[in-house]
């Protein structure tokens, strides 16, 4: 059995991994292979198509069935999602949460 302690510390560093990965996404890092293209036109956001995958099945399924999304590694979001409203819902894809503590 998991001690408390090696708990704490497995959490901590799983978090500090969610975050890590944020940072990639959120700063542009051609380790994130995934763009997303917002209709404002503004400065396009990246992604992992692993993490996102494994923790969306819908962009599991876009991912898997060859769309065009995933030909090219972008995917133009829908009109009407601002980009705060993005950017809440990557920090809740990567650290389970909106917004960071």
């Amino acid at each position: 059995a998991m001690g408390e302690g090696e708990a704490s510390r497995e959490v901590k560093a799983l978090r500090k991994l969610g975050e890590r990965l944020l940072e990639q996404a959120l700063g542009s890092s051609e380790r994130a292979d995934i763009v997303f293209e917002l209709s404002d036109g503004g400065r396009p956001f990246r992604g992992h198509s692993s993490v996102l995958c494994a923790m969306c099945d819908e962009y599991e399924g876009l991912f898997r069935s060859g769309m065009v999304e995933e030909r090219e590694g972008v995917v133009r979001v829908p009109p009407g999602i601002s980009v705060e409203s993005f950017r809440g819902f990557l920090e809740y894809v990567y650290l389970g949460r909106a917004g960071r503590e």
